[in-house]
């Protein structure tokens, strides 16, 4: 069933992409203390850890000691008041998601290998950091116990338990339309997985939401009708965070989807990011499309739409398709340029890919709290010291 107003979407056009295929995903228990010490690269090559101190630039000398010293300050954390952030895109896009939630939520940032959580009306619950969600999606319990199976014809899926916690360390201020299921532990580009991420935070007058989209392969999807957030309406959920009715509630393109419900969640912030998705940068209609979409959504609100770059491990094999859309497009049209890739290519300064990246694509918790806290810092709450 599709519905056009304020409903959603999908789209699959099977494209392989083998080098994530090959993506090697640490179990949980590997991690150690450091979170960035993870094992292998993306041929599967055991990686050597880094020798020796890093190498300090000067930009990473002074903003990086300003996030160790800050883990922020009252002010940034109430500047998040009345503002509306949308991210777009496949999973680094749900990072910068879940790490900016985590701080809206308890006024730290999630840089450790676990995290404390609200439990038992304290903070004294501690679990594996959200952010492992690749390696955490193959654990068969995550947070201590195994999801309820929801009565009536919801399926549980395979990530079924991380997707609960994930949900739950969030303190009922989120909405998880979320759900996969790969009995092979054997990620491959390809929607076979039904697959889907719709998450809405609300606390205050703060909502953050992530929406997947998977370029070429799933567009926008769920299984839940959203629009009741759009009035401040109470959504009804039928089958809990991890698990699948068996159908789609709504399905549509990208940029219709942006046109019609982001834009009627008035946003001040939204975020697009294709990142190594298979796309087709020359196949200028699509993105025309998105480019107005953008424009469009942000303008009732007088906010801003951001077209966000890739940060990229030195070893990385192929040309990441992202890079090559013609961003004109875009700056034509009012949108910015979140250069994560810059971001982060600052900070590593001399540090090696394990010591900055998680696995072959996810950046470690402790550098996608930077990037996020310099987010915030630059584009929400630059006003604020």
């Amino acid at each position: 069933m599709v519905y056009v107003g304020y409903l959603f979407a999908v789209l699959a056009c099977g494209a392989p992409f083998s080098h994530v295929a090959s993506l090697v995903l640490p179990k949980h228990k590997d991690l150690q203390k450091d979170p960035v010490n993870l094992p292998h690269d993306v041929s599967g090559k055991k990686l050597e850890a880094p020798k020796g101190p890093p190498v300090i630039s000067a930009f990473e000398s002074s903003s990086q000691s300003q996030f160790e010293d800050s883990r922020d300050s009252t002010q940034v954390h109430e500047c998040l008041g009345g503002k509306t952030i949308v991210f777009i895109g496949p999973s680094t896009a749900k990072s910068d998601y879940l790490t900016l939630t985590y701080f809206a939520e308890y006024g730290r940032w999630p840089d450790k290998a676990d995290i404390s959580y609200w439990g038992a009306g304290h903070l004294a619950a501690q679990g594996p950091n959200p952010l492992h969600g690749p390696s955490l999606e193959y654990e068969k319990t995550v947070g201590g116990q195994p999801p309820p199976i929801a009565a009536g014809a919801c399926r549980v899926g395979t990530a079924a338990p991380y997707l609960q916690y994930s949900n739950t360390v969030l303190n009922g201020h989120e909405v998880c339309d979320c759900y996969k299921n790969d009995p092979t532990g054997q990620f491959q580009i390809a929607d076979i997985y039904n697959q889907t991420e719709n998450r809405i935070y609300r606390k205050g007058t703060t909502t953050i939401a992530y929406f997947q989209w998977f370029g070429d392969i799933v567009q926008p999807r769920g299984s839940v009708n959203l629009s009741p957030v759009i009035f401040g309406g109470a959504i009804d959920q039928q089958c809990p965070a991890g698990q699948f009715k068996g159908a789609w509630d709504w399905s549509m393109p990208v940029p219709t989807f942006i046109s019609h419900f982001v834009k009627s969640l008035k946003p001040t912030h939204l975020i697009i990011d294709a990142a190594y998705w298979p796309t087709a940068p020359q196949t200028a209609p699509f993105w025309e499309d998105l480019s107005l979409a953008g424009a469009a959504a942000v303008a009732p609100s007088l906010g801003t739409v951001f077209w966000r770059t890739v940060p990229l491990r030195n070893d990385y094999p192929i040309a990441e398709p992202s890079s090559a859309v013609n961003t004109m497009r875009f700056l034509s049209k009012g949108w910015k340029t979140w250069d994560a890739r810059a971001v982060v290519h600052h900070y590593r300064a001399g540090r090696t890919d394990t010591a900055i990246f998680a696995d072959t694509v996810h950046l470690s918790p402790h550098t996608e709290s930077f990037l996020m806290w310099t987010f915030l810092h630059t584009n929400i709450c630059y006003n604020v010291r």
